[in-house]
């Protein structure tokens, strides 16, 4: 999970597709940015969307979730502030569309 600065809430790493690109490539793109990782493009995997509440926002936002192997130590950058592993217990912690992507896995 990543925090976003001045953010107390955990979120996947990721963002929003930007115009002309298909999931995949914005997936690299955003990973590559935020996190300095190279995907490994034979690697990834669609997983499924779901669909949750926003952040601050009355809105729905759909999460698109991948799996993929990578190249590289993670390293911040961009906005983001703190890379973790969270627990489940720590839920209050995550946000909003993030926990209803958990709930959905179980």
């Amino acid at each position: 999970m990543v925090r976003v600065r001045d953010n107390q809430h955990w979120y996947l790493p990721g963002g929003k597709i930007e115009q002309g690109e298909i999931a995949s490539e914005a997936l690299k793109r955003e990973i590559r940015e935020e996190l300095n990782i190279k995907l490994i493009p034979k690697s990834i995997q669609y997983l499924y969307t779901v669909t949750g509440p926003a952040y601050n926002e009355e809105a729905l936002v759909d999460l698109v979730c991948f799996s993929a192997d990578w190249e590289g130590e993670i390293q911040p950058k961009a906005e983001i502030s703190e890379v973790d592993w969270i627990e489940c217990k720590e839920a209050n912690l995550l946000a909003p569309a993030v926990l209803e992507l958990i709930k959905s896995w179980d």
